[in-house]
Order: structure tokens, then C-alpha cells, then sequence
């Protein structure tokens, strides 16, 4: 990632195999420690929140400022805002998106916010079920969808669309229709 000028690798929770949420806590921060013991490049690891369908870890932005926290290397460590899975999991309901942004404001999570996986819902808010729509043509909408890419805590991210292609074979109207709200 650093030899190619991204800004990091975006890397899940994974699945927990166990009845302990503690010791997937652990798992996961002493891979991110192991990994970055020599890091000193530019590129971060970013932590994506999940869907919850496989389990509600990974799916709070509590979860992720506290992994980050807890690892020997925050400074090496930010996050990947996915808004489908961020939807999701209930973080938040589609007219709601002011009061989510408060939360994240409040928590410090934008401050450490590298990325954007931006992608309207198939399914609705807490189905915990991860189907990425095209924009707009979701349980999100076009009204929050916008809302959101507006938002200035957005503006400091790479915004990545990972929605199906439009009828052309291309992410073209997706991006057009980014364009006209900015």
C-alpha cells in the first residue's frame, strides 16, 4: 500500500470462532501489534466497521477507537467508514444521519477517518445483512446518501464506491450523480 501511494489496507474484525468477545479483542489487536512492530511508513491499517452478520463485533465505533487505542501503534492505525454495513448493523436509520455524526464528532472517530466505503443497503437498518445497492437505489436513499458525502467529516477521506455497475458496465451514473451533490 505505501509503495503505491495508498492511503492503507483496509482490514475487518474477522469471525469470531468462540464464546469469549474477549479474546477476539485480543486476537485482533495483537495481529494489528505483530503487523505494524516495524512499520514506519506513510500507509495506515484501516479498521472497516462490519454488518454484524457474523456477530455483533466490529459493528460500534466505540470498538474501533478502543481497538485502536489499546494497540502499542495508533498512530499507524485509522478507520474505513462503511456506510451499508454502518447502516446494517443499526448504527443508524435512514433521517438520522446528523445524530450518528454527532456521535462520531463526539467520540473523536472522524478525527482518525482515512476512508469511505460508500454504498447504499439492499436490506434495511439492523438487518445485519451486508448487500451493497447502488446509490441511492437503497434502504439508505438518495436524501441521507447525500447528506452523508456532504458531511465535512467525509471530505477528508478517500471515498471508495464497491456498488454493482450500472447497466452501461461502469460506476459512471454512481459517480455522476456523487459529483452533482458536491
Amino acid at each position: 500500500a505505501d509503495a503505491c501511494g495508498s492511503v492503507g489496507t483496509v482490514v475487518h474484525f474477522g469471525h469470531l470462532k468462540s464464546n469469549e468477545p474477549l479474546e477476539g479483542y485480543q486476537n485482533l489487536i495483537s495481529c494489528l501489534d505483530t503487523a505494524l512492530a516495524d512499520w514506519d511508513g506513510q500507509a495506515k491499517v484501516l479498521l472497516e466497521n462490519q454488518a454484524g452478520d457474523h456477530g455483533p463485533m466490529g459493528t460500534t465505533m466505540e470498538e474501533l477507537i478502543q481497538i485502536r487505542k489499546l494497540s502499542r501503534y495508533p498512530e499507524h492505525i485509522a478507520f474505513c467508514f462503511d456506510t451499508c454495513h454502518a447502516f446494517a448493523s443499526g448504527m443508524w436509520t435512514t433521517g438520522d444521519e446528523a445524530s450518528m455524526l454527532e456521535k462520531g464528532r463526539l467520540l473523536g472517530y472522524w478525527d482518525a477517518l482515512a476512508a469511505v466505503h460508500f454504498n447504499d443497503s439492499k436490506y434495511p437498518s439492523g438487518s445485519c445483512k451486508d448487500r451493497h445497492a447502488r446509490i441511492g437505489q437503497g434502504y439508505i436513499g438518495t436524501k441521507a446518501m447525500q447528506e452523508l458525502l456532504c458531511a465535512p467529516e467525509f471530505h477528508q477521506a478517500v471515498v471508495v464506491l464497491e456498488t454493482e455497475s450500472g447497466e452501461d458496465g461502469t460506476h459512471r451514473g454512481d459517480i455522476e450523480l456523487m459529483r452533482s451533490w458536491l
